[in-house]
């Protein structure tokens, strides 16, 4: 049993390289698909987020064509589109903060250069402790221009990013657990699967073991014959069929040289 699992055996090579073969599959494909997915939860995020900025513009407008004026319209806004899931802050152009809903308590919001901020398109930005998940957040951030009542605001909408971070440790944590217990699961598999392979190998050792000068005429047992290992097996056994034909035409000569010697 212990000679039987030593590496340098034929099955343990091959179980170890389908184990390290599968292995590596399995850490590629798991990496892959979990930084799809990562992407994927992240870029549902930022694209809310837009939504949101859009929105919140669009109210901005229609408030202040409704005739309220440029601090009423931030609140307003705010009020209506800002939730726990959702948070909304509208700065004047000077980064002065007018209205906002929906902020956590542990998101400190240091807005950076306002002419850095693009008119154009969303700033996105990640805020908090990197290896704190409770504390991360995501924000855009805009500088939006009302055309009817040439109005300039600063929009920031921010999402917390706590749930996709734990779906993603789960994730992993999962991946942590199934990879091991795949690897265990094949390398079983791969050890039957090269002894059941290999035991008509191991099968012939025995046999030839047994065959001697003194008797040549057992032959080593063919399982298959259209295999690899059957045809083995019968190529060694079409040779002892040669050498004990040639023993016997030795012998048959010993013995009429050791007539002719007696009787000359």
């Amino acid at each position: 049993m212990k000679q039987a699992l030593r590496i340098d055996s034929v099955r343990g090579r091959l179980t170890l390289f389908w184990v390290v073969a599968l292995g590596a599959a399995l850490i590629a494909v798991s990496g892959l698909i979990y930084a799809l997915l990562a992407r994927a939860l992240y870029s549902r995020i930022d694209d809310n987020l837009r939504a949101v900025v859009q929105i919140a513009t669009t109210s901005l407008a229609n408030d202040l064509a409704e005739g309220q004026d440029y601090g009423d319209a931030a609140r307003s806004t705010a009020a209506e589109l800002a939730s726990r899931q959702q948070m909304l802050a509208i700065y004047d152009p000077r980064g002065q903060l007018l209205a906002e809903g929906g902020r956590d308590d542990d998101l400190e919001i240091t807005l950076p250069d306002v002419g850095t901020i693009p008119t154009d398109a969303e700033m996105l930005l990640t805020v908090g402790e990197a290896n704190d998940d409770d504390d991360r957040h995501r924000l855009a951030l805009r500088r939006v221009s009302i055309p009817r009542s040439d109005s300039e605001y600063l929009i920031v909408v921010g999402s917390e990013l706590e749930s996709t971070d734990e779906e993603l440790e789960s994730l992993r944590e999962i991946l942590a657990y199934v990879i091991p217990a795949a690897l265990v699961l094949a390398g079983a598999a791969g050890w039957f699967l090269a002894r059941q392979s290999l035991a008509p190998v191991a099968t012939m050792a025995e046999r030839a073991q047994e065959i001697g000068v003194a008797d040549l005429s057992a032959r080593l047992p063919v399982a298959n014959p259209r295999d690899e290992l059957g045809r083995l097996a019968k190529t060694f056994n079409d040779l002892l069929n040669r050498l004990e034909a040639s023993l016997t035409q030795q012998r048959q000569f010993m013995a009429d040289a050791s007539h002719e010697l007696r009787t000359p």
